[in-house]
């Protein structure tokens, strides 16, 4: 048996290889062959295609402007340069000598290419498009993609760069912050512009290339950004300068009725519009409150309308740092609204008196009130800028009750003067303030009454040391207990002496009657006079001691032109005693004190001059004799003197 198939014990047979045979690829393999050498047939194939046309197209350009250029917008890419010349020269040589538009940011102007020697060299232009490209991808990008090549410019000196360094001067400006205002009622703004420099050699090149472009020149300029943005700033004028100039604000107030009440109010709910919020923020959405309101029919409603044409003095726009901020000045919106509101308002005043001879009367108090002026400020921000709502806003007011009240001036007890006391000095404008300060001046009964406190105190002023004297001794007879003054240490004739009082100090006392006291002071050009009007309880007895403590008055003689004549006074010490008596009862028992220093005494005398001789006057001559002999009847006649005789 042939081993070959021989099987047993020794195992599974094993192939048997015949001499000249091989083994045969797979089908799989087989396709797979055919698939990759299809592929790289295709390859070869194509890229001899495309070979072939990179090389025509590199030969069909020789002598033609690179694909792709283009010169101030003309397609010149791929013609000859002879044609092209000529297109330039067809197309742009009319503009050659028209102006250009010239763009330096924000600044806009024209140049005359004339002025500064601009020309153009056409072959130069086309020079600058280069050589044909040998890179074959550069060429089929080109097929595509235009490449702007610029004008080749003649310019002969410097004159173009000395027209940019003149144009600089308007073109070059610092960054302009936004800004808003108000011109009456009108919204006024400046909107924000970045700072610029123009790059003079820069835009020279610019200039130089672009000239003959159809839409002029971009020049090459530097830019400083502002710190405010546009955005927001037209933002703020749109939300809160243009409505706050653009409508109507009212505010509805009221006058009280003739009889002294409030006129009815209506209770409504509704919200408030909030302020404007800060640049970039939604405005906030009030919450719902409850407002009184008088009806804008009622007689008593007084509506009031803001000012639009002075809304300037109360809204402005402030820059805080980057952010341009609206500000509403309270005190400006109080100094405007508060004259025009100024009829609903009412001053009150407290119950006072009147007196006409020995009799008083009261002058009925009268309730007060003001406009609060919190809220409606606080309000107005809001309203002012609203756009949506009626922009109608209620005028609260704070009541003020009077101090003295009828009722209680009425239970005062003011019947009668119960202390007079006239000081024989008129009354100069400080004293006339004084007056008018203390008159109709309440003192409830048990309290004190300081005139510091009340006029404040005055040196060296005899008027005004005639009203604080006339205001202590009217206490001083009426009775009033705790007196307080300061004498003047000056005599004089029309102050009492010993009850005198100088307004450089205080002058006070205490009403210890059971009733009210009220003052009445008035003055003239001759004489001051206070009145305590109240009911008499006490019995006043005055008794003024001798002079003590005399000193005698220094005499000076004077012999000077001009000199006045003085009597002078020896000074003294004035002691005055004071009793109080309720009925029977003694209240009090007091003494009052003043001092005075003695006054120079001057007499005024004029020396007689000295007796002198008086001058010899001229020596008479010696008598001549009369040596004539007449005789009734006869002439006369002479006889000769003898010698010797």
């Amino acid at each position: 048996m042939d081993e070959s198939t021989t099987t047993g014990d020794a195992g599974p047979a094993r192939p048997v290889v015949l001499e000249g045979e091989g083994p045969h690829p797979a089908a799989a393999d087989r396709r797979r062959y055919r698939v990759r050498s299809r592929w790289i047939h295709t390859g070869v194939g194509v890229f001899m295609g495309l070979a072939v046309l990179y090389g025509f197209d590199l030969v069909h350009s020789i002598g033609r402007v690179p694909r792709g250029a283009e010169v101030a917008g003309i397609q010149v890419g791929g013609m000859r340069t002879e044609d092209a010349e000529q297109l330039l020269i067809r197309e742009l040589g009319p503009r050659v000598d028209e102006e250009v538009d010239l763009r330096a940011g924000v600044v806009s102007t024209t140049l005359d290419p004339r002025s500064v020697g601009l020309s153009v060299d056409w072959q130069g232009t086309l020079d600058r498009a280069g050589e044909q490209p040998l890179n074959p991808l550069t060429r089929l990008i080109s097929l595509v993609w235009s490449t702007e090549v610029g004008i080749a410019s003649v310019i002969p000196d410097a004159r173009l760069t000395d027209f940019l360094e003149k144009l600089s001067l308007q073109a070059d400006f610092e960054p302009r912050e936004g800004a808003i205002w108000f011109d009456r009622d009108e919204v006024r703004s400046a909107i924000p512009l970045d700072g610029q420099r123009l790059r003079i050699e820069s835009s020279r090149d610019a200039v130089l290339a672009h000239w003959l472009d159809d839409d002029g020149v971009d020049l090459v300029v530097d830019y400083t950004p502002t710190e405010t943005q546009a955005d927001e700033v037209r933002a703020l004028i749109r939300d809160v300068a243009e409505p706050a100039a653009g409508r109507d604000l009212t505010l509805l107030a009221s006058r009280m009725r003739e009889d002294g009440t409030e006129p009815p109010v209506t209770t409504i709910t509704t919200r408030l519009p909030a302020p404007p919020p800060p640049p970039g923020r939604d405005r906030a959405v009030p919450a719902e409150r409850e407002l009184e309101m008088v009806d804008a029919d009622d007689p008593h409603a007084v509506p009031v309308l803001f000012p639009r044409d002075r809304i300037g003095e109360y809204l402005t726009f402030v820059r805080n740092g980057a952010v341009l901020e609206p500000r509403f000045d309270a005190d400006a919106a109080k100094g405007i609204l508060e004259p025009l509101m100024e009829e609903t308002e009412q001053e009150g005043r407290d119950a006072s008196f009147s007196f006409s001879g020995s009799t008083a009367s009261v002058v009925p108090a009268v309730p007060g009130r003001t406009v609060s002026w919190g809220p409606l400020l606080r309000a107005l921000p809001g309203q002012l800028t609203d756009v949506q709502g009626p922009r109608v806003l209620p005028v609260a007011y704070v009541g003020r009750d009077p101090e003295v009240t009828t009722e209680e001036a009425e239970r005062a007890g003011i019947r009668e003067p119960v202390g007079e006391f006239t000081v024989a000095v008129g009354a100069s404008g400080r004293a006339q303030s004084m007056i008018a300060s203390l008159a109709g001046q309440f003192i409830p009964a048990g309290e004190t009454f300081s005139m510091s406190d009340v006029t404040g105190v005055v040196s060296g002023d005899v008027s005004a040391d005639a009203v604080a004297t006339a205001l202590f001794n009217a206490a001083f007879e009426s009775g009033a207990q705790g007196l307080v003054r300061t004498g003047r240490g000056v005599d004089g004739a029309q102050f009492p002496a010993g009850r005198d009082a100088t307004a450089s100090e205080d002058v006070g006392f205490r009403n210890a009657q059971g009733t009210g006291l009220v003052i009445d002071a008035s003055g003239s050009g001759s004489a001051v006079t206070v009145r305590l009007w109240g009911t008499r309880e006490y019995t006043v007895r005055i008794s003024t001691a001798p002079r003590a403590d005399l000193r005698r008055a220094e005499t000076r003689v004077l012999t000077s032109p001009g000199c006045t004549p003085d009597p002078g006074a020896d000074g003294y010490t004035a002691r005055v005693t004071r009793v109080v008596q309720r009925g029977e009862e003694t209240v009090s028992t007091d003494t009052v004190s003043s001092t005075y220093a003695p006054r120079v005494r001057v007499e005024c005398r004029v020396e007689s001059p000295s007796p002198t001789a008086e001058p010899p006057g001229p020596v008479a001559p010696p008598p001549v004799p009369d040596d004539a002999i007449r005789i009734p009847g006869l002439p006369e006649f002479r006889i000769p003197v003898l010698p010797g005789n």
